[in-house]
């Protein structure tokens, strides 16, 4: 009898277990999509003018930085994306079984030149809040795009995205992009590439459409000074480590190259450079080059305001065309005035690749000084030339163009 009456208290509890397991696999199924899809919390991407047509991780935004700390921003959320010109996409959030549509706000426009900050992408682009609605963001033509949301201070964009290169080792130095050529447009993955590029040693980067970053606020307070949100459009790193806004990829080995970056849905950018060939002897003959940065006095009677991009303090040439020794070649600038503890660098003039020679162009700075045979005082300040006191210089700079167009600064006191 006893058996029978534990037996019977052992299937009533089963059957009370199971129907408990019942009822939370049904309130689970509230945080599905109609479909059975499980859906993650975050913020997606959904639409006919895409390849993501329902909830797809695929479409799941990123978090990602606000240049402005060039740190992660919890509400900064980033997605790059192959759009077509025809329909249209909405931004969903999912916050459990929670899910809101957005759509374009009454001023989200075209951001036009007038409109556009000069560090922003230098096409138009589209910016402005957003809103709870079933109406969908468009855009003119199929392409890339760079979409940004920011959940806090309520601000989306769309930017057409053209990659390039950029930076000291690329032909334009960081005066200017390269750009890169475009695949056949294609929902699901697309390549920009450069082929039998002369890439020499130093400094460089990815960025899209000649910007530097898109600006969604410029109030809202960070703290110590800080304010604004920001969103990078470049990627430094490395090659094999691309990090959005990241530090200058620096290229050890000089020589040409074939160029390549390519996104693929769900999983981003990848990049490769491969070396074809090395680089032809640099000739330097008649290239002009200036001293540049806060770190030039405005006392040098010849200098005058930074014309070119960077903006940077004062510009004063080199004494003249090089001297030529064979494949080493020389700029001197006697008795420039130096401020103390201010920044400079060494460059062909305005960061451009110049007219003459072979259309090479570079900066240098305090990594390329003969620290044996300057002036101690001379110091590094943030990569750049700089000294402890204001004076009269001599300066020299040498290349050497067998050698890889090596760079040596020697900065003297003027006698």
């Amino acid at each position: 009898m006893k058996k029978n009456v534990f037996k019977k208290l052992f299937n009533l509890s089963w059957l009370i277990l199971a129907a408990l397991l019942t009822f939370t696999a049904c309130s689970d199924d509230d945080d599905d999509d109609d479909n059975g899809i499980i859906v993650l919390d975050g913020i997606y991407i959904k639409g006919d003018a895409t390849a993501l047509t329902d909830f797809d991780a695929d479409g799941r935004f990123a978090v990602t930085k606000n240049e402005v700390l060039q740190e992660e921003r919890s509400t900064l959320y980033e997605k790059y994306i192959a759009i077509k010109g025809t329909g249209g996409f909405n931004i969903v959030q999912v916050a459990g079984n929670v899910k809101t549509t957005y759509g374009p706000g009454t001023d989200f426009g075209v951001v036009g030149e007038a409109e556009r900050d000069v560090e922003e992408p230098q096409v138009d682009f589209w910016r402005g809040s957003f809103t709870e609605t079933e109406t969908q963001f468009e855009v003119p033509s199929d392409g890339f795009y760079h979409v940004v949301i920011d959940t806090e201070v309520g601000k989306v964009a769309i930017i057409p995205v053209t990659w390039g290169v950029i930076g000291a080792a690329t032909p334009n130095g960081w005066g200017g992009s390269t750009a890169m050529t475009a695949s056949a447009f294609n929902l699901e993955t697309m390549t920009y590439s450069l082929t039998d590029m002369e890439l020499r040693g130093g400094d460089w980067k990815f960025r899209y459409s000649d910007g530097w970053k898109v600006i969604l606020d410029t109030v809202i307070d960070l703290g110590e000074g800080n304010k604004g949100v920001k969103v990078n459009t470049n990627f430094g790193g490395t090659v094999s480590d691309l990090v959005p806004g990241g530090d200058n990829m620096v290229n050890d080995n000089p020589g040409v190259y074939d160029i390549s970056l390519t996104w693929t849905l769900g999983s981003g950018h990848s990049a490769t450079a491969t070396k074809t060939d090395d680089l032809p002897l640099t000739n330097w003959t008649g290239v002009i080059c200036d001293a540049v940065g806060t770190g030039v006095s405005s006392d040098n009677p010849d200098a005058i305001a930074d014309p070119s991009g960077w903006g940077w303090g004062n510009k004063l040439l080199a004494d003249g065309e090089p001297t030529v020794d064979g494949d080493v070649y020389t700029w001197t600038w006697t008795g420039i005035i130096l401020e103390a503890d201010e920044g400079f660098k060494l460059r062909t003039e305005n960061g451009e690749a110049p007219a003459s020679g072979n259309g090479a162009n570079f900066d240098a700075g305090y990594s390329a000084v003969d620290a044996d045979n300057s002036s101690a005082a001379v110091y590094d300040k943030d990569g750049n030339l700089a000294v402890d006191t204001k004076a009269e210089y001599n300066i020299t700079l040498v290349i050497d163009a067998a050698d890889n167009d090596s760079k040596v600064i020697t900065i003297t006191e003027a006698k």
